[in-house]
C-alpha cells in the first residue's frame, strides 16, 4: 500500500532525485504521495501539487490537509505548468507516471515558466526519447537515467 510514509519503488525513485531543501512542483501529483513524502522526510522545503481533474484534485487537497501540511505544500488545479504563478521559488519539477509524449506537451507549453527551475525529475511510463529530444532541443543537460526492468518489460 502506497501513502505519504510509503511510496512505491517508481515514486521513491522519483523522490531520490529531488534536491535537498528543495521547493519542487508535482505536475500530475494525483494523491499528492510524492509532495507530501518529501516534506514529510524533511527532503523537500515545499511543493506545489498540481492536477489537471477534480477527483484526483480532490484527492490532492485532501491529502494534503489530512497530513497538516497546507502551510508548505499548495495544491492547484490546472493544465501542466499553468499551475506555477511568478512568484512561486520552484527550482524543481517532477512529473511522473505519464507519456514521454505527454511530458514533453507539458514542458513545450510551460516552457516559460521553467527560467528559474534547475532541475527536472521525468518519469514517463513509455516513449522516454520524446523527453531525450525535447531536452536536447531545448538546451537540458541528462544527467541520470535510471531504468527499472522486470520480466521483460519496464517495472512500474
Amino acid at each position: 500500500m502506497m501513502n505519504e510514509l510509503k511510496l512505491s519503488k517508481r515514486l521513491e525513485t522519483v523522490a531520490n532525485y529531488i534536491p535537498e531543501g528543495a521547493v519542487f512542483a508535482d505536475i500530475g501529483s494525483d494523491h499528492a504521495y510524492l509532495p507530501c513524502y518529501s516534506v514529510l522526510q524533511g527532503k523537500a522545503s515545499g511543493a506545489i501539487a498540481g492536477e489537471i481533474t477534480d477527483g484526483p484534485y480532490e484527492s490532492a487537497d485532501s491529502q494534503v490537509r489530512k497530513c497538516g501540511l497546507s502551510d508548505v505544500i499548495s495544491v492547484r488545479k490546472g493544465d501542466g505548468l499553468s499551475v506555477l504563478r511568478k512568484e512561486d521559488e520552484v527550482d524543481c519539477i517532477t512529473i511522473a507516471g505519464m507519456g514521454g509524449t505527454l511530458i514533453s506537451k507539458i514542458l513545450e507549453e510551460g516552457s516559460g515558466k521553467l527560467s528559474k527551475v534547475t532541475r527536472l525529475i521525468l518519469q514517463p511510463n513509455i516513449h522516454a526519447i520524446s523527453i531525450r529530444q525535447w531536452l536536447v532541443e531545448n538546451g537540458w543537460e541528462l544527467i541520470a537515467e535510471h531504468r527499472a526492468y522486470r520480466m521483460g518489460g519496464l517495472q512500474e
